[in-house]
């Protein structure tokens, strides 16, 4: 019976010293109300999946021009290979096949599971599509199934657009 008051008792010792922490707590810090919410919430709404405004980037047309379809091919094999493959005829991976992506419709691979907000996007990769989706995925097509963080440096995804525009029996001519 001893151990069972011994309980009791520390029991009650602790419940009357957070109750006496919590009153001289209380006593030292005044709580006053903020005059304005110390985070802003925005009113509205955010966008739908797949209309995501894509990044401000520079067109890329004037880096297509001096391209390096060599080095387009290293970054490719380098960064995108791992869940791309890029042959005619080749198999989806992780990501689908490559091969004659420009101009081809968006989310149109046939085998590949799109996500559903890269097939609410619509149209044809261009370009300028493409230097989007490569430079920051997320940010052209909110909620995509490409997890990738993109490719920085501007002349880089010139050069790997470069190397894709060839990745086709009949190439689209380059940009004037």
């Amino acid at each position: 019976m001893a151990s069972f008051n011994t309980m009791a008792g520390c029991f009650l010792a602790s419940a009357l010293f957070a109750m006496v922490v919590g009153k001289v707590s209380n006593a030292l810090v005044s709580v006053h109300p903020l005059e304005k919410p110390a985070i802003a919430v925005a009113e509205a709404a955010p966008e739908a999946a797949g209309a995501a405004k894509p990044a401000e980037l520079p067109p890329i047309g004037p880096k297509l021009k001096d391209a390096n379809v060599q080095h387009g091919e290293a970054l490719f094999k380098q960064q995108c290979f791992t869940c791309h493959t890029i042959d005619k005829g080749g198999v989806n991976k992780v990501g689908p096949n490559q091969w004659d992506i420009l101009g081809r419709k968006k989310a149109s691979h046939e085998g590949f599971s799109y996500s559903s907000a890269l097939q609410q996007k619509g149209g044809e990769w261009s370009y300028e599509d493409i230097n989007h989706m490569i430079a920051k995925p997320q940010a052209f097509v909110r909620g995509t199934k490409m997890a990738f963080a993109g490719l920085a440096k501007e002349q880089d995804r010139a050069d790997v657009i470069a190397y894709l525009r060839t990745m086709h029996d009949d190439p689209k001519p380059p940009l004037p």
